[in-house]
């Protein structure tokens, strides 16, 4: 796969679930499924490589039934938005806290400092959905849905390492 990584330094710009997941799909992807711990890795290197400052990632899972739910046994009411059978998750200490907290974000908080389950890094949190975050899309190697033809997968990887200007 291929991934694009979407980084605004002001956070005026970030955005909300729902609209990550439209700006992914806009171009042929999904917001990231992160099926193991290798691809989680690379996600965390892609990330390190931004020198970015504070601001979390929406990826794509998030709980499928959206009442409120106060229980704490939740994990297993989350699903992948691509569709991604995986059951690898990288929740934080006491994450997900379920309530009315239903999409899910990577930690990105370097200036944080460390709680209970130490740094607030590439860990998994769930947030509200209209929180305003940076986001990660993933684009598959079949040739992508509801995109144009010439959106190549050359045109998506160069677009990896460049991040948004602010």
């Amino acid at each position: 796969p291929c991934y694009k990584i979407v980084y605004f330094h002001d956070a005026s710009r970030r955005i909300s679930y729902e609209e990550a997941h439209l700006a992914c799909r806009a171009d042929g992807g999904h917001l990231v499924s992160i099926e193991t711990e290798a691809e989680q890795g690379l996600i965390e290197r892609f990330i390190q490589n931004l020198l970015a400052s504070d601001g979390d990632f929406w990826i794509g899972l998030r709980r499928k039934k959206e009442e409120v739910d106060n229980s704490t046994e939740c994990q297993h009411l989350y699903s992948w938005s691509d569709g991604s059978s995986s059951t690898f998750r990288n929740w934080y200490v006491d994450e997900p806290s379920c309530g009315s907290e239903i999409c899910v974000v990577m930690y990105h908080q370097p200036s944080a400092p460390p709680g209970v389950g130490g740094p607030y890094m590439f860990q998994w949190n769930d947030d509200r959905c209209n929180m305003k975050n940076n986001f990660i899309c993933k684009y598959s190697l079949e040739k992508p849905t509801n995109a144009p033809v010439e959106n190549s997968q050359q045109d998506v990887a160069t677009e990896l390492f460049n991040p948004v200007p602010p």
